[in-house]
């Protein structure tokens, strides 16, 4: 299956599990993974909550909140980020450009057959 930008391709779509580590993995419906490897925040309302993969990621207090969450909008930035919006209201905004010696990609969206979407510090998703 084909999609034409990262919104087509998770929009709809349930966390189905998720994990931490040095990344914050996402296992979505239809196998599709987002790898998040970059910095992020998760806003809700008024909270917001910051996160540093490269410090430890764990998928615990309003993290796991995202579990069974559907994904209802995804927009890739200019500068190569990603915006999330989940239908318990919460938001997950990854940070579009690695800092010197970090991450090559903020974050990738890959299928069972491969790599779909990538993030760039360039703005670009192949």
């Amino acid at each position: 299956m084909e999609w034409s930008s990262v919104g087509s391709a998770v929009g709809g779509r349930a966390v189905r599990t998720l994990r931490g580590g040095d990344r914050l993995v996402l296992e979505l419906d239809d196998g599709l993974r987002l790898t998040v490897e970059n910095d992020f925040r998760l806003l809700r309302a008024a909270e917001v909550d910051h996160f540093y993969p490269a410090l430890g990621v764990s998928p615990s207090g309003p993290l796991a909140r995202l579990a069974d969450a559907v994904v209802t909008a995804a927009t890739v930035t200019p500068a190569g980020g990603l915006l999330l919006v989940f239908d318990t209201g919460h938001s997950l905004a990854v940070a579009p450009d690695p800092s010197p010696g970090g991450p090559a990609h903020p974050w990738r969206l890959d299928s069972p057959a491969g790599p779909l979407f990538t993030g760039g510090p360039d703005g670009t998703t192949p």
